[in-house]
């Protein structure tokens, strides 16, 4: 009995051994030999998924989000943490910006495009994402704007003469006819009426008191000049009535020409006249520094300087102060592109400008204005460059001479023409040159006829029958005298 109790229990711990021994044996994990007995590598068997090796998540980024060309021009894009991967490009806008299939954008014509980048991204070995980049392309060409201004058409009363025809009436082509084309190749040509219209042919007359026919408004829209300055000295000339024909006339053309510097209405008076040229915009600011008399006027009929600094001539002074004058070129320079202030100045026949004028040019300089070009003092003064209080650089052409007159003095016939060349691009406007060059107003001896020429283009032949030539003694007017006295005022160049 006590020896089958040792068996049994026996029995059960053999059965319990050999139990724990093929769970065991179950549960452990197969091992594979290496061929080579001696090197017992030993790699534990995974599930397929398990076993794909972990792939860094890429996070590509693309190297610009927006760009501006001008056409023509190429710009590549890369993508950043995207070494490896496969990248596909395309264009919404071929016929604006193309993309090459590295990512090299041409800019083809303007307008506005978006280049993509589509990016497959692996999630695992066997799993991808697409990302996809976008870049926004505008392609704008640079506008470019070409302007002149020539200075003081005064019609003194033979020049009023030149132009009246057999029948009556008044053309005054003449004048223009060597310098139209040349102006017409402009975007913006200036010029300075010195003198009032009058629509009533008993008061057409010159010196002292002005009244010029409308024929003339005619021949210079003809010519191409499509900006006209009036703010004068000589603005009150004809009255209130003066005042009332002039802006009649350049309102009728308004299509044609701005008029600057005169207004019928008060309301009017704080107008800023724009002009927007090959998408610049352009601002255009007119007055005058005095009047020759100013009985009974109204102080919106013309724009006058009221200044306690800028006090040369004694007599009227009206009610656009220095102050306004600041703020009124501040706020065009807050709206426009750039900002021509057109200031009528000086002191008469002179080619140095005063230390009021280079003070009040130096602020508006810094109150905003691009540039600066003034008449008045019937000769010629200098370009000079003014440095702005913003780091900009101003050119000043301090006076431009006449345009035509019947004064007859060698320098007083010597004339410049300013120009101006213009550049915008993405926003910005700048210039690109600045020039002043000299013109000639020619009168023919005996015939008593008006007609300005380019220096450059005028002949010994010409310059032989001036009639200063004939008033003063040969010699008084040639091409060489007219360039030397150009070149003496002290221009300065554009750089």
């Amino acid at each position: 009995m006590k020896t089958k109790n040792k068996l049994s229990l026996f029995g059960i711990l053999s059965f319990l051994l050999i139990f724990t021994f093929l769970v065991t044996a179950l549960s452990a994990p197969s091992f594979a030999r290496a061929e080579d007995s001696s090197d017992q590598n030993v790699t534990v068997e995974t599930d397929a998924e398990e076993n794909e090796e972990v792939i860094r998540q890429a996070s590509p980024v693309l190297s610009d989000k927006k760009i501006i060309l001008k056409p023509g021009k190429k710009h590549t894009l890369s993508v950043e943490d995207a070494e490896g991967l496969k990248i596909t490009w395309n264009s919404s806008d071929p016929d604006v910006a193309t993309v090459s299939k590295k990512g090299r954008v041409t800019a083809v014509s303007e307008g506005k495009a978006t280049v993509s980048a589509h990016i497959l991204v692996p999630k695992s070995e066997t799993k991808f994402r697409e990302v996809t980049l976008k870049c926004k392309v505008t392609v704008e060409a640079v506008k470019e704007v070409r302007i002149a201004a020539v200075g003081d058409v005064l019609f003194h009363d033979r020049v009023i003469a030149s132009g009246k025809k057999s029948d009556g009436s008044y053309n005054y082509d003449n004048i223009f006819s060597a310098t139209s084309d040349y102006f017409h190749t402009f975007d913006v040509t200036i010029a300075n009426q010195e003198t009032p219209f009058t629509d009533d042919p008993s008061k057409y007359k010159g010196y002292p008191s002005f009244g010029t026919p409308t024929a003339l408004g005619d021949s210079m829209i003809k010519a191409g000049i499509n900006v006209v300055t009036c703010a004068t000295n000589h603005s009150w000339d004809q009255g209130s009535n003066g005042i009332k024909v002039t802006v009649d006339y350049w309102n009728a053309h308004k299509d044609d020409a701005i008029m600057l510097g005169m207004h019928k209405t008060e309301d009017t008076f704080q107008t800023i006249h724009y002009k927007r040229v090959n998408g610049v915009k352009i601002a255009f600011i007119n007055f005058t520094t005095f009047l020759n008399s100013s009985s009974g006027i109204k102080t919106h009929y013309v724009n006058i300087l009221k200044s306690s600094t800028y006090n040369e001539y004694g007599g009227f002074y009206g009610s656009l102060t220095e102050e306004k004058l600041f703020e009124k070129i501040k706020k065009a320079a807050s709206k426009a592109d750039f900002v021509i202030v057109l200031p009528h100045w000086g002191v008469e026949y002179t080619h140095v400008p005063t230390k009021a004028q280079q003070k009040l040019a130096q602020k508006m300089a810094d109150a905003g204005a691009d540039a600066i070009i003034g008449c008045h003092p019937h000769v010629v003064m200098p370009l000079k460059i003014i440095d702005a209080a913003d780091g900009r650089r101003v050119p000043c052409y301090y006076s431009l001479g006449n345009f035509v007159s019947n004064m007859s003095q060698a320098e007083r016939n010597l004339e410049g023409i300013a120009e101006l060349t213009l550049t915008k691009w993405n926003g910005e406007t700048t210039i690109k040159n600045a020039e002043f060059k000299p013109l000639i107003n020619h009168i023919s001896g005996g015939e008593t006829r008006y007609c300005v020429y380019l220096l450059s283009d005028y002949t010994d032949e010409l310059a032989a029958v001036h009639s200063s030539n004939y008033l003063y003694g040969k010699g008084t007017i040639t091409i060489k005298k007219l360039n030397d006295l150009f070149n003496s005022i002290g221009n300065e160049k554009w750089k």
